[in-house]
């Protein structure tokens, strides 16, 4: 994937649709006004998972609401960006509608891609979590393919309220809001842990990429290696930008 003076994008966790927003629709706005703001030299953007805070697609339904960001990913998609969409642990339901509607891709793992002469690993960030056991059942339970069929017969005004209502109970509590605001250091964030690890028999790669922990971090792993950790779009309004040469973790910044 090469083409002179264009630049890839990656951005994670605006959870649009969350309860806990004080104001949905100006955060959906914003980040439309990023989008709009890269347009012209995005070769492809990558968002890394938790773009909503629930996500399950029907065969004939799809979650009401998000018309602005979606409008935009379109307009992109049809001016030839490159769209992917990772699954995140809170938007796990991601199928078939995005690739059909939009032209998107979608990624249910980490990836491991060439951007622009560099070898990147890409992730939300929830796959390489194996700190908890709990956490780890949850996330298969909620990948089976026959628990999703199961789940689908239930009428949405119950799975809608129930998925909403659990997101806003966890950082209403404060265990998720501490869980993704606070750095542990290196020793204690698992991501930096799995990449080290990971670099160890995978020398190649030049770029870690994840979401999920809402923290801005940008750290040498290694002479010729980095790990970011991109932000979000709730309280940093964050995202990274590759164009070749450099990588960098900026904010989006809006005029007054």
């Amino acid at each position: 994937m090469e083409e002179s003076g264009k630049k890839i994008y990656f951005a994670s966790d605006a959870h649009l649709g969350a309860r806990f927003h004080k104001d949905p629709v100006a955060v959906e706005k914003r980040l439309v006004r990023w989008l709009e703001s890269v347009r012209h030299d995005a070769l492809a953007i990558y968002f890394l998972g938790d773009m909503f805070d629930y996500w399950y697609e029907y065969k004939y339904v799809v979650p009401k609401g998000y018309i602005r960001f979606l409008g935009k990913l379109a307009e992109l998609s049809d001016d030839g960006v490159e769209i992917h969409l990772f699954t995140g642990n809170h938007d796990v339901w991601l199928f078939d509608y995005f690739p059909k509607e939009i032209g998107a891709v979608i990624h249910r793992d980490t990836v491991t891609v060439e951007l622009l002469g560099k070898r990147f690993f890409l992730g939300h960030g929830d796959e390489v979590d194996f700190r908890s056991r709990p956490f780890r059942f949850l996330r298969a339970l909620f990948r089976n393919k026959f628990c999703q069929w199961l789940y689908a017969g239930i009428h949405p005004r119950w799975t809608f309220a129930f998925a909403l209502g659990w997101s806003l109970n966890s950082r209403e509590s404060g265990l998720e809001e501490k869980e993704s605001q606070e750095y542990l250091g290196e020793a204690g964030e698992y991501l930096v842990q799995f990449s080290k690890e990971y670099l160890n028999t995978h020398p190649d790669i030049h770029f870690f990429i994840f979401g999920h922990r809402h923290i801005m971090l940008d750290i040498m792993l290694s002479r010729t290696s980095r790990l970011l950790i991109g932000g979000d779009w709730m309280t940093h309004f964050s995202y990274i930008e590759w164009d070749g040469k450099k990588l960098e973790l900026k904010q989006f910044e809006l005029e007054e």
